[in-house]
């Protein structure tokens, strides 16, 4: 039957397949990368320095996860051979200038003879998914040549797992040939423990993303503030909350002439979007890409400076969260000692935003006139400020033994 499965499943993705590239090639987020190391994507690509160390490789969707597993990676280079790959371009490139992995490169296309001559290629003793990265093609591959699989940091969203649910006669099939699953908490562990009958070996870590290093060489001077200027981020803003923000700073910036919003939308796409409500709100904007920053509101219409931002503003409002999204990963902000502000829409990362609310790291905000009284009270209060920071440092110490938790769990899946 998994044949089957596997057969029906590469008919299919060769039948769309050119359908999505259409679909990517007239898409502003994509078109950039769908023919990007087109080699990699077709599994022609060479090892550099393969030795007689264990082969580990490592799939990460996108940039997002090749961060999460930073400090795993460290655990693991000096051992082993690592491969590493990534979904998307920014994910590759950000792992090829981290330079801790042996090889990188951009996941191959999940059908049959191009898997194959992938894992012929690399040759891993060990397949690593990182979150829920559950490809049809690799599965089996990685089966058929009795290669044992481990998922670590793996979560499944409720939205996620709604779907997962309807077509379990499919998935089950091949979540079992996952050995063991590392989930970031119970309900994640519960679901995919439900998706496989109970049959995979499913543990809870916690989330590796605590343990990454926070330490930015960033300084207020990178970014033309003075040592007045309080600074409020708002990352991965979505849909509505693009106008909530807006009509936040209008309101704040009234009161305080030292406030500056660097706001991050979600996906850049939204840039000329966000620039008509600013608009039609009267305020004056700087886009970071001008370097020129002499306006209060400065759009972030670049990627991959977030982390950056985060790390030298005042407080941090995490994005897709007043608006029902899911949410976006709160470690980060807290991770640099920030207060951290989300809505009450945090399914996508429930356990992270608990830790931080127990530990008084964090605030639930509900609108616009709710994040105004927040700021207002953290402008007004220092020592408000410093305590919710410093609490949210706690918070991300609080959890730093989960890598070393999950490093063990791989290297105990390698010896059996």
């Amino acid at each position: 039957m998994i044949k089957f499965f596997v057969m029906l499943y590469n008919v299919l993705y060769i039948l769309f397949l050119p359908f999505v590239v259409i679909v990517f090639i007239f898409n502003n987020k994509y078109n950039k990368e769908i023919f990007y190391k087109l080699s990699e994507r077709l599994s022609f690509c060479k090892l550099p320095n393969k030795n007689l160390k264990t082969t580990l490789w490592i799939h990460c969707a996108s940039l997002g996860e090749v961060r999460a597993v930073e400090p795993v990676l460290d655990g693991l280079k000096d051992e082993y051979y690592i491969v590493l790959t990534s979904l998307t371009r920014s994910g590759r490139d950000y792992a090829q200038n981290l330079r801790k992995a042996d090889f990188v490169a951009l996941l191959p296309l999940d059908i049959y003879p191009i898997m194959r001559r992938f894992f012929n290629v690399v040759k891993p003793d060990m397949l690593i998914l990182v979150e829920t990265e559950i490809w049809v093609t690799m599965l089996y591959v990685a089966s058929y040549n009795n290669i044992k699989v481990i998922t670590v940091n793996g979560r499944m969203s409720a939205r996620s797992f709604k779907i997962y649910k309807k077509f379990k006669f499919f998935w089950n099939k091949f979540i079992l040939l996952i050995d063991t699953i590392v989930t970031i908490s119970k309900d994640d562990a519960d679901r995919f423990s439900f998706l496989s009958d109970g049959k995979c070996k499913v543990v809870v870590s916690g989330n590796i993303k605590y343990g990454r290093n926070f330490m930015l060489d960033s300084r207020r001077e990178d970014f033309f503030l003075g040592k007045e200027d309080f600074v409020f981020s708002a990352g991965s803003i979505r849909g509505d909350e693009e106008e909530i923000i807006a009509d936040v700073f209008n309101k704040m910036s009234l009161n305080f002439s030292k406030i500056k919003f660097f706001v991050a939308p979600r996906h850049l796409s939204r840039i000329k979007a966000i620039v008509k409500i600013l608009e039609s709100r009267h305020i004056k904007y700087s886009l970071f890409s001008s370097r020129n920053f002499k306006n209060r509101f400065i759009l972030v219409d670049v990627f991959g400076k977030l982390q950056s931002i985060y790390s030298i503003s005042d407080i941090c409002y995490v994005g897709g969260s007043i608006v029902d999204k899911g949410g976006q990963n709160p470690i980060e902000p807290a991770g640099y000692g920030r207060p951290v502000l989300f809505g009450k829409n945090m399914d996508n990362f429930k356990t992270e935003s608990e830790i931080l609310l127990k530990y008084k790291g964090a605030l639930i905000v509900s609108d616009a006139e709710d994040l105004c009284n927040n700021i207002r009270k953290f402008i007004c209060d220092r020592k408000f400020l410093e305590d919710v920071g410093r609490n949210a440092l706690k918070a991300v110490k609080s959890q730093k033994n989960i890598v070393s938790f999950v490093i063990e769990k791989l290297k105990e899946s390698l010896n059996v």
